[in-house]
């Protein structure tokens, strides 16, 4: 968290305002993130146009006139804040028209001008079952864990994978080489449906209310989930936790309907 949707929204948010505009200034605000970019490397945009606003997995993309992209990462608990102030404010961007920060608690967000290698988006038009198929082949790593290697589907955390796997009826622990095509071809269709949904809700605002949008605003996914941090699917089953840890964590599911 955030992930894919959370990030599109803040892009959606930020770009009528920031696209055309002119970079002032961006600076680190101490006691800076986890990974800090160095002050000499952060002056050289001071002056440049704000061309685009793109996405890229959980990355949100400043492209500029002249130089480099200035790229952002929220970390585990990060958001964008536009014209205001916030608790926590790690990274300052100043613009002919706006001021934007990233306020981060946990301090493990960071600013890159380079993207990391990054795998296929699940909304991506060129994502199909055989895409998703090609990735899988072979694996014995657990399904979960393969969907949220950003290097081999970029956008997906824990809170969508959970939810894609339950549209799905795949138990996350389940090695994805071992899925059938037709488990495969439920996956693709799900992990696509349950980012789009959330993009159209705002993003998931949990109760710790990490996410907000940059404009303060919580998101309605989090009410649609189905499993995600929830006792009781809302298929009405109780709902279990793996026995060992997938991607770090243990990973909820529902026995009645994952198999």
């Amino acid at each position: 968290m955030p992930e894919l949707p959370e990030i599109e929204v803040s892009r959606l948010v930020l770009a009528p305002g920031l696209e055309g505009d002119t970079l002032l200034s961006c600076r680190v605000l101490p006691p800076g993130f986890y990974r800090n970019p160095s002050a000499r490397e952060l002056k050289r945009r001071a002056g440049r146009a704000i061309r685009r606003l793109s996405r890229r997995g959980k990355y949100l993309v400043i492209e500029m006139e002249g130089s480099p992209p200035l790229i952002l990462h929220l970390g585990m608990s990060g958001r964008i804040l536009l014209d205001g102030h916030g608790s926590h404010e790690r990274f300052e961007i100043r613009t002919a028209r706006h001021r934007v920060s990233i306020c981060d608690p946990r301090r493990f967000g960071r600013v890159l001008s380079r993207l990391p290698k990054l795998g296929i988006e699940p909304i991506d038009p060129g994502f199909s079952a055989r895409t998703l198929g090609n990735i899988l082949r072979g694996r014995k790593a657990p399904v979960k864990a393969l969907l949220m290697d950003q290097r081999l589907v970029a956008g997906l955390g824990n809170i969508y994978a959970t939810e894609a796997l339950f549209e799905a009826g795949i138990r996350p622990g389940r090695a994805g080489g071992r899925l059938s095509s037709k488990e495969i071809a439920r996956l693709a269709l799900s992990c696509a449906r349950v980012l789009r949904r959330a993009i159209r809700l705002g993003g998931s605002t949990l109760v710790d209310e990490a996410f907000l949008d940059p404009l303060g605003r919580p998101g309605r996914a989090g009410g649609a989930v189905a499993v995600y941090g929830r006792a009781i699917g809302r298929c009405g089953h109780p709902l279990r936790l793996t026995r060992r840890l997938i991607a770090g964590r243990r990973a909820t599911y529902c026995p009645a309907c994952q198999r």
